[in-house]
């Protein structure tokens, strides 16, 4: 591997990322770093200008069901379900602070 990222430029980046690495670690992904932007500099190669450009690497299509109108549970059916109700509703826990 040719161009081997500098130390320092690997101990700064682990210092923003906040990770404490040990001297093999550093080692480690200073080949890492290395192999992964010479991997980056071969796509860079390739010569893409015949391709049209996608937001996907397959063709995605949505195919959803049409919105009606249809014949729902009756409510008490629906309250039956669950493991508390008050006055027509679910009770649930309580999940967010109220600050006063």
């Amino acid at each position: 591997m040719s161009d081997l990222i500098e130390r320092q430029e690997v101990v700064r980046i682990a210092k923003l990322a906040r990770l404490e690495l040990s001297e093999a670690e550093i080692d480690q992904y200073q080949l890492d770093l290395t192999g992964f932007l010479a991997s980056g500099k071969k796509l860079q190669q390739v010569d893409v200008s015949a391709l049209e450009g996608t937001s996907h690497a397959i063709l995605i299509t949505h195919e959803l069901r049409k919105d009606e109108v249809g014949v729902s549970l009756p409510q008490d059916v629906v309250l039956a379900a669950g493991p508390q109700v008050e006055d027509g509703f679910f009770r649930v826990p309580r999940v967010v602070e109220v600050q006063e």
